[in-house]
């Protein structure tokens, strides 16, 4: 949810001018994604001012910095650059938040599931370049997959689902969220019943961009990646997790959740054309990225706050079930056919 931002105009062009030495002459809002986002220009050059949301502490945005600026000497992936401060810094805090400058990357954005096949596969590449630039990286921020698969975490879940089941009242809207908590519930129990945990031991878990999708793309005019951005939740977590859900997100033919599973397929092949999977992953992929949707009430739970987006965040809820739907659906055929990658 968008904060509302500690600047105004003028507080913009005096911190720039004290802590970058830059004049600014024009500023323009920028509506996209959870943080403030100002382009700002002087007489030569265009700039991004990004505000993060109050969550966000200062090591945090260091810590997305560090990995960017690995990246950048290490790889051809292309990224941000942010423009140092005259203290030598990358960030300062204003009003309790944390704030960046970069330099401003031309270019468009699409939404989800609007990538054709060429972008899709596109994404794929640039992952698996993401994984192989970050094997030598050091971060000690992590995700177990055993932690989702845990007794402890079914029941948190269930906990939450129970409570939702609790608030329901007879409308279209509600008999809808009842319909995907129930099916949220027989498949959790049926997750539990079919894996086997001590596989899970073997998931690669490496450092990825750890909210990898298109929504953080920028395109040039081709149609081609000109940048990858938003690294702040950059970690090392399952591999395929991140596969998963980053495909889910672009390919136009997996809109309203559906997964086109000869296009997954493609898109995991790709993937390893520059980062390994072994045997395990393969065959666990469809079933962890489940796990992960079956557990979460986010969406749902919101419906029942007050906040100011709930409408769209029921929408991304019932999005998400219907990926769980596809994916329950066509698990078995998708761990098959990514078994026999393995051999070709």
């Amino acid at each position: 949810m968008l904060e509302q931002s500690t600047f105004n105009d003028y507080e913009i062009k005096k911190i720039v001018n004290e802590n970058y030495g830059i004049e600014i002459k024009t500023i323009k809002r920028i509506n996209q994604g959870t943080a403030n986002i100002f382009k700002v220009e002087n007489d030569n050059n265009e700039y991004v001012l990004k505000e993060f949301q109050s969550k966000y502490k200062k090591e945090d945005i260091i810590k997305e910095i560090s990995a960017i600026q690995y990246l950048q000497k290490n790889t051809d992936i292309p990224l941000p650059t942010y423009i140092r401060m005259k203290n030598g810094n990358y960030c300062f805090e204003h009003l309790g938040k944390i704030v960046i400058l970069q330099n401003f990357i031309r270019g468009t954005t699409i939404n989800k599931n609007e990538g054709n096949y060429e972008q899709t596969i596109d994404s794929a590449k640039y992952l698996g370049k993401i994984v192989n630039g970050f094997e030598k990286y050091e971060i000690k921020d992590s995700i177990n997959v055993m932690d989702w698969f845990s007794e402890e975490e079914m029941k948190i879940a269930n906990e939450k689902f129970d409570k939702i089941l609790n608030k329901i009242e007879n409308n279209e809207i509600e008999n809808k969220i009842k319909k995907d908590i129930l099916f949220k519930k027989k498949l959790l129990e049926k997750l539990q019943n079919k894996i086997d945990i001590s596989k899970l031991k073997n998931i690669t878990h490496t450092i990825s961009h750890g909210d990898y999708s298109c929504l953080q793309f920028i395109y040039n005019s081709k149609n081609e990646i000109n940048a990858i951005i938003d690294f702040v939740k950059v970690k090392k977590l399952p591999i395929v997790w991140e596969i998963a859900r980053s495909y889910t997100y672009i390919d136009k033919k997996a809109s309203n959740g559906k997964i086109d599973v000869e296009n997954l397929i493609e898109y995991v092949k790709e993937y390893m054309k520059y980062a390994k999977l072994n045997k395990y992953d393969l065959e666990l992929l469809p079933y962890i990225y489940l796990m992960q949707l079956a557990r979460s009430p986010f969406g749902y739970e919101q419906h029942y706050k007050n906040v100011e987006n709930k409408d769209e965040l029921i929408k991304f809820a019932f999005y998400r079930t219907n990926i769980c739907r596809s994916l329950d659906e066509k698990a078995n055929e998708i761990s098959n056919r990514l078994i026999e990658l393995e051999n070709d």
